[in-house]
């Protein structure tokens, strides 16, 4: 950085993330499943860019810390189907949040505590003539479980996100569905994928809170939910001992306006 000439130094992380797990088996066709991690998550360059003093470079963001829960059940549905069904919890220590957003700069620290909890279904079904369908389901409820300060918008505004708030970037339900079709002595498939998502907060305010600087109500709102339908063929041929694969898509068939990437807590 212009203002002190040396931005230069360094920082290493360091941690035990040990995991235990447990599998039961209920029945021939139904297994019972624990399991219990410890998490560690260290900042990336783009959350050290920017949070130091002068606008260069910081090493102060620590490192988050988590804790994972989660159990389930995985049994087989007659002679062709397969059920799973999850549910999990994470806790989080020290999010690393935004700290700050203006002139297009976002700066990062860390908060409290947040909380993940959630349920993943999957049913995947072989049908008579080499079709296949999966379907898959994921339900979330991730929130900040302690309050915290943050500075938006240009110039920048202390606002207050408060305990309770969803955390952006996350989809609370996200569904995915697919028919496939494989011819086994050609080796040709196809299937068609639909593609389904919640709406999305883009930043930690949840569109309830004006602030200064942002361009009316439009960045507090979430982006839409869409649902996207995909095609896709493909050829897998043996040749001796190599195996030649290719593929054919065509994603957003009908070609449908959505947004499918946010900048959480960007701001011009």
């Amino acid at each position: 950085a212009p203002g002190n000439g040396n931005d230069s130094g360094g920082i290493s992380y360091r941690r035990t993330t040990p995991v235990v797990a447990a599998t039961y088996r209920l029945t021939p066709g139904i297994n019972a499943y624990a399991s219990a991690a410890r998490g560690f998550a260290a900042p990336t360059l783009n959350e050290l860019f920017y949070s130091g003093r002068n606008g260069g470079l910081s090493f102060s963001p620590s490192p988050a810390t988590s804790t994972h829960l989660e159990t389930g059940i995985k049994a087989l549905v007659g002679d062709r189907s397969r059920v799973e069904v999850a549910v999990f919890q994470a806790h989080t220590g020290d999010e690393l949040v935004v700290a700050a957003a203006s002139g297009g700069r976002t700066s990062y620290k860390n908060a409290g505590r947040t909380l993940r909890q959630g349920v993943e279904l999957a049913l995947d079904t072989a049908w008579p003539g080499g079709f296949t369908s999966r379907l898959a389901y994921t339900g979330l409820r991730a929130v900040y479980e302690q309050s915290f300060t943050t500075s938006l918008g240009t110039p920048a505004t202390p606002v207050t996100i408060p305990a309770g708030n969803r955390l952006p970037g996350i989809p609370r339900h996200a569904l995915f569905g697919e028919v496939a079709w494989h011819h086994a002595a050609s080796g040709f498939h196809s299937a068609l994928e639909v593609v389904a998502r919640d709406q999305v907060y883009g930043d930690d305010t949840n569109g309830k809170q004006t602030v200064a600087g942002y361009p009316g109500d439009k960045l507090a709102r979430p982006s839409p939910a869409y649902v996207l339908a995909n095609l896709r063929f493909g050829v897998d041929r043996q040749q001796g001992p190599w195996t030649l694969k290719g593929f054919l898509r065509i994603d957003n068939l009908f070609d449908r306006q959505y947004i499918g990437s946010v900048i959480v807590g960007d701001s011009a």
